[in-house]
């Protein structure tokens, strides 16, 4: 019997940002899973990059300390953590694209899709959910997530999408073939200590983005149901 929900970040710190207060809700079934996509990296934030990790910047230190902070998230919400090692956006291209009419990598998107049936089959989760991108600027590693999402059978998973914080929120969810299915508030304190775990990646621009886009959100995360079959 299918039960369980797996939140799927494209990289480590997502669903700090995106669905914090909905897990400590416990929304969807348990048990939950925290899957990161693109575990490997070589971004920091810049400022502390030439502080207190300016010794450990290269890319097999960083993708360790992203794991370890990964580790301490999943374990203060009672997630399982599932890491994955696919090279982030930065790590394969050089730079991050954020065209939402870049064309996607078809290998890529399999490649992504088959890891997240294959998660869905192994642990027998029922729900899935993830950032969904829209706007202007939409980063290409949460768009190849999105769309492996969006392909997997309607009749078999609820495929379900969040506000992609810190970078934007659903304006229109109904054009998207989105439907509102729940809506959570929280302490916002206490959402910024979970976030602050992630610290070597954590700037303060995502936490001014994050309180923006709450002001819009009247304080809510929100959480959409993907209806198209």
């Amino acid at each position: 019997m299918q039960k369980g929900t797996i939140f799927v970040q494209p990289h480590s710190d997502d669903i700090a940002m995106s669905s914090y207060f909905l897990i400590k809700a416990e929304i969807l079934s348990k048990p939950y899973f925290l899957l990161t996509v693109f575990g490997q990296s070589n971004w920091l934030d810049p400022i502390k990059s030439k502080g207190e990790y300016a010794e450990n910047n290269n890319m097999a230190e960083i993708t360790r300390s992203r794991k370890t902070e990964d580790e301490r998230f999943a374990k203060s919400l009672d997630l399982k953590l599932l890491f994955f090692n696919l090279e982030d956006c930065l790590l394969r291209n050089g730079k991050v694209f954020y065209n939402p009419k870049k064309e996607l990598d078809q290998n890529l998107l399999g490649m992504v899709g088959k890891t997240l049936s294959s998660s869905l089959r192994k642990y027998k989760a029922k729900n899935i959910v993830a950032p969904f991108p829209s706007g202007k600027r939409q980063h290409y590693d949460h768009r190849i997530v999105c769309e492996a999402i969006k392909s997997l059978s309607g009749n078999l998973y609820s495929r379900f999408f969040l506000d992609d914080i810190p970078y934007s929120r659903v304006a229109n969810f109904s054009k998207h073939n989105l439907s509102m299915f729940a809506r959570q508030k929280g302490n916002m304190n206490d959402k910024f200590k979970a976030m602050s775990i992630y610290d070597s990646q954590m700037c303060r621009l995502f936490f001014d983005q994050t309180r923006k886009i709450f002001k819009q959100n009247q304080g809510y995360e929100r959480l959409f149901l993907f209806t198209k079959v």
